[in-house]
């Protein structure tokens, strides 16, 4: 198999158990770690909370643990800790201990981000950087189906049996994630004699890392309030509310292959453009119509949104010429954790506040618009 195709599988897994399982099955286990009494309230919040903080250390963290092994060591590393980490989750131990795992997934997920993307991007062909980023984005999307579609059945059998699920599905991808990196070289010389370089940031691999907060801030609203949105303020049943979640997996899944198609025939640049402007209707069309089509829509337009991170992704690369681009991916992740603390706790302070879900999108679709405008700017760069 090509190696390009085999580290975009690898990819995939990796953010499927670090990103999917890690951080998506978690939104659903709530209410029954409350119910049980296994959490409360203000603790399940503080765990998901928790888990956020470690993207952001793992992403300040990477820069010395490449020093003391090689990539792939160190994503083979992830993907085995990554596990044990689902697994330790199924343990009733309490605030303190599925606190400190779901930390640990928040790290890990930021190494297998950084360097798996890497990865995909270095050995991909230039006509193939969009599909190939496409298929690793994938994981997130089968990730978010897996808790909107397939976790609430296993809960309804008991809280272990939710956990034993992402963990089942945890085994799966470890497996693919250590045979992809099996034997596969680093992407630079990384020893503690002779320490990782990085080459300094580009005015076009700074207005990336803005893009990327911007992306960030814009999937705030959907991400929170867009189920809630849809039941309690325009009076929808809670089922409807699940079903429209779903289909946002659906678009993560299908969405995200076919952004990856397009931007390898047209182009990066005026894909992400496009993508943008799609993920700023997805926020403003259900303010603007109620139909079902309008807000079918907006579930599966902003569903699509990994593949703008693909896109954005493969733009990097281009960005970083023949170099890796870890330093600037590392530096977009970090974007990525800060602006989803920072506006999280704005956006929900505001809605606390106002009550008032048309600011909210509202601000989530500016954000994606403005994304656009720089993504305009990026100067134009061949594709062979």
């Amino acid at each position: 198999m090509r190696h390009w195709l085999k580290y975009s599988i690898g990819a995939h897994a990796g953010l499927l158990m670090g990103m999917g399982l890690g951080r998506f099955s978690y939104t659903p286990i709530i209410p029954m770690l409350i119910q049980s009494n296994h959490l409360t309230p203000s603790e399940a919040g503080y765990v998901g909370a928790i888990n956020l903080s470690g993207y952001i250390f793992g992403a300040l963290l990477l820069p010395k643990l490449r020093n003391l092994a090689g990539e792939p060591i160190l994503i083979r590393i992830c993907f085995v800790v990554g596990l044990s980490a689902l697994f330790a989750s199924i343990a009733p131990f309490g605030f303190l201990w599925l606190a400190f795992w779901r930390f640990c997934l928040g790290v890990l997920v930021a190494i297998i981000m950084i360097l798996c993307i890497s990865y995909v991007t270095r050995f991909a062909p230039a006509n193939k950087v969009a599909l190939a980023t496409s298929i690793s984005f994938t994981g997130v999307g089968a990730g978010i189906l897996f808790s909107s579609a397939i976790l609430p059945q296993l809960l309804e059998f008991g809280l272990a049996w939710g956990w034993t699920g992402s963990a089942g599905i945890g085994v799966v991808a470890t497996l693919v994630g250590l045979w992809a990196w099996r034997g596969a070289p680093n992407l630079e010389h990384t020893s503690s004699s002779y320490p990782v370089v990085e080459p300094k940031l580009s005015i076009t691999g700074q207005k990336l890392i803005i893009v990327q907060a911007l992306f960030s801030i814009g999937l705030i609203p959907h991400s929170i309030y867009w189920v809630d949105y849809l039941v309690r303020d325009i009076g929808n049943p809670l089922e409807f509310g699940s079903t429209q979640w779903v289909l946002v997996g659906l678009g993560g899944l299908v969405g995200t292959i076919l952004w990856g198609k397009l931007a390898d025939k047209i182009g990066l640049n005026i894909s992400l453009v496009l993508v943008f402007l799609i993920l700023a209707s997805s926020a403003v069309l259900p303010l603007i119509l109620t139909s079902l089509i309008s807000i079918t829509l907006s579930s599966l337009f902003f569903g699509s949104q990994p593949g703008s991170a693909a896109i954005i992704a493969g733009r990097a690369q281009l960005a970083t010429g023949k170099n890796s681009m870890v330093k600037l991916w590392r530096h977009m992740v970090l974007a990525v954790g800060t602006s989803q603390i920072i506006g999280s706790f704005f956006l929900v302070t505001l809605f606390n506040l106002t009550n008032n879900y048309t600011l909210i999108f509202a601000i989530g679709g500016t954000a994606f618009a403005i994304a656009a405008i720089i993504c305009c700017t990026l100067p134009r760069i061949a594709q062979k």
